[in-house]
């Protein structure tokens, strides 16, 4: 039996129209006409989904392989690896400028008493020690080594013609690069390569007797910046141990701070380096 309960609403106006029965209701919400709309209204695309938790760290342990070849090498005690000629570090600095290494506790103490660097160590031997006075800084480590901040005669090695308590070892002094734009302390830096045994950085600048007010201007009065033979060599040395990029760069600050007098010259005597 039909009930009025199984009737859906309808308006006269499209029964009449359409000659058949419509159902009518009031479109309150996006979700009524979402089929007519399509997908505008749907949102973005979904998908699903699960993580799973993957832990290299865990799966994957660090450890150290030794090969067969490694491990009968080293069973046989055969050397890993050999370094020569040695290689000593030679600090360079201007007075009272070198580098300092303190803590709270001893700060006090290392401004009162500094600790030596191997230059200032290298004025002291050289006002008592005829030998010394003989040598330039970067020749010192091959007579002397470095021990509790201060420099001592070598016990073994060649011995020296005329020289009957000092020994000569094959041992290289490296002096450590200084940048062109500290200028003084650049100039030191020549200094050191020319004047054989100073007694202090005042020493350094003497040049027949006057005392120049800069390390520069020593450098100038002794000629050594009269050309640019300094540029040429401080452009060899670095092709030793530089890469090209870099020696192209070292190239680029050299013309800024070094005043070169014939730059043109300096590129063809280098470009070949």
């Amino acid at each position: 039996m039909l009930t009025i309960g199984g009737l859906y609403h309808t308006t006269p106006f499209w029964s009449r129209t359409f000659n058949v029965h419509i159902n009518v209701e009031f479109c309150n919400s996006v979700k009524s006409i979402k089929y007519i709309c399509k997908y505008v209204n749907k949102g973005t695309d979904q998908a699903t989904f699960g993580v799973e938790d993957l832990d290299e760290v865990t799966r994957y342990e660090s450890g150290r392989y030794i090969s067969s070849s490694e491990a009968v090498w080293r069973i046989l005690c055969f050397p890993i690896h050999e370094r020569f000629p040695p290689v000593m570090h030679l600090s360079v600095h201007l007075e009272n400028g070198q580098r300092v290494y303190f803590t709270e506790d001893n700060a006090i103490h290392k401004i009162i008493i500094p600790q030596k660097t191997t230059l200032k160590a290298f004025f002291e031997p050289c006002r008592v020690d005829n030998f010394v006075k003989t040598l330039l800084y970067c020749e010192v480590p091959a007579y002397y080594v470095w021990k509790n901040n201060k420099f001592y005669r070598r016990k073994k090695g060649k011995a020296i013609s005329g020289y009957l308590e000092i020994k000569k070892d094959q041992v290289l002094g490296r002096v450590y690069a200084v940048h062109p734009g500290n200028a003084e302390c650049y100039y030191l830096r020549l200094l050191l390569h020319k004047i054989r045994g100073p007694t202090s950085f005042t020493a350094l600048k003497i040049v027949a007797g006057v005392v120049q007010p800069s390390f520069q201007a020593a450098c100038r009065a002794l000629g050594l910046l009269e050309d640019d033979t300094h540029c040429n060599s401080t452009l060899e040395e670095a092709s030793i141990s530089e890469s090209p990029n870099k020696i192209r760069e070292l190239f680029a600050i050299i013309l800024v701070f070094c005043q070169v007098g014939d730059p043109i010259n300096l590129w063809r005597n280098t470009e070949i380096v």
